[in-house]
């Protein structure tokens, strides 16, 4: 069905990183599997957000990352979307901030390393 990878071949294939720290730490126990690929989908965002200069009036990066956008790359539904964002907006990981006028929230994409909370 599927070829064996050959040798440096995984070099040629795009991946999404989901943090190490949100299987391992306690303190994310919380935080369903969903939420945690969701959070390296948007950790994936961030790079196009410094390449494009997206910065608020603070300087801190933001992603624009329609819900719609989200729904078609992980194949899940509106509400279960937004339940993901709330999850990782309850621990912390990320802010969202509404622009108004109908255009997508800012999303504030924040930092996982864990130190004492």
């Amino acid at each position: 069905m599927f070829d064996y990878i050959e040798v440096n071949q995984s070099e040629q294939f795009s991946f999404i990183r989901i943090p190490r720290a949100l299987i391992t730490e306690d303190y994310f126990n919380s935080l369903s599997l969903q939420a945690k690929v969701l959070y390296g989908m948007l950790l994936d965002r961030m790079s196009k957000s410094f390449q494009n200069h997206w910065l608020d009036e603070e300087g801190k990066a933001y992603i624009i990352y329609p819900v719609n956008e989200i729904q078609e790359d992980l194949n899940l539904s509106r509400r279960k979307i937004m339940d993901n964002l709330s999850e990782l907006e309850k621990v912390g990981l990320v802010e969202r901030k509404k622009q108004g006028n109908g255009k997508p929230n800012c999303i504030y994409v924040k930092n996982f390393i864990v130190e004492s909370r």
